[in-house]
């Protein structure tokens, strides 16, 4: 059965799918964002006391400043960033939501899923 429709997916919660969501929801699209884990699941699983070797201004999405207590983010810093820009831009996530397949040609893709209690989705 189908969910819902939208302009673009975005596979994948970390950095670089909210950021492509940000962009598309402000040029007026309906974008969806899937993740198979947590909101920036990869940073999530880094050492809890890590530091970016990174300063933060190279973090940034959306046009939203990373502010931190450093010269340079911690990894809870950078969650907490991540999870404020994609709630300060009122994305719609998909976590812990696991892409089986994409099927379709150019303009008309399926994404099915398989949530975490086993049912599956699909989105357009």
């Amino acid at each position: 059965m189908l969910v819902a429709t939208y302009d673009i997916i975005c596979i994948g919660a970390g950095p670089t799918g909210l950021a492509t969501a940000i962009e598309a929801t402000r040029a007026g699209m309906r974008p969806l964002v899937i993740d198979k884990g947590c909101l920036c699941n990869s940073i999530y699983h880094y050492p809890v006391n890590m530091v970016f070797f990174t300063t933060p201004e190279l973090l940034e999405i959306g046009d939203l400043p990373l502010v931190c207590a450093a010269e340079k983010p911690t990894r809870a810093e950078a969650l907490k960033y991540y999870r404020k820009a994609a709630e300060h831009y009122g994305l719609e996530l998909r976590l812990y939501e696991r892409v089986l397949r994409v099927d379709g040609q150019d303009g008309n893709f399926t994404v099915v899923t398989k949530m975490e209690k086993g049912t599956e989705e699909r989105y357009s």
